[in-house]
């Protein structure tokens, strides 16, 4: 991928936020989709706030979605260029005590998934 001084620009400025930086680790961590009302109860905030994030990050070309009906899977883009590689790198050094509470809260969301599928929503609602 050919990297332009905006597209750099956007990554950086995707990343320059604490909730996003949040997002990011998390998805990471996770290796594999995740549900918005997953990564809301991993990270602690509003589904609002989530969404929004996302698509910032989405924008930058951090993040790719996946539709599957009415839902929306996130995961991390892996491109596999240089500066993918660079990123994912650094956010896979990031130690486990450095978001703990966040670590702790996806691992535990993450095990109530069926088959590798959320089926726990917002508020606690089961998936049909």
């Amino acid at each position: 991928m050919q990297y332009t001084i905006n597209k750099l620009t956007d990554i950086f400025k995707a990343l320059s936020d604490k909730m996003r930086l949040r997002i990011f680790w998390v998805l990471n961590k996770a290796m594999c989709e995740m549900c918005v009302c997953e990564i809301i109860d991993a990270v602690q905030e509003n589904q609002y706030n989530v969404s929004r994030h996302l698509r910032i990050l989405k924008n930058a070309g951090l993040v790719i979605e996946n539709k599957q009906g009415r839902f929306v899977y996130y995961s991390v883009s892996k491109t596999g260029d240089k500066i993918s590689k660079i990123i994912l790198n650094l956010f896979s050094a990031i130690p486990n005590e450095t978001l703990s509470d966040d670590a702790k809260r996806l691992t535990k969301r993450l095990s109530l998934r069926k088959k590798g599928k959320c089926v726990i929503g917002m508020y606690g609602k089961k998936i049909k």
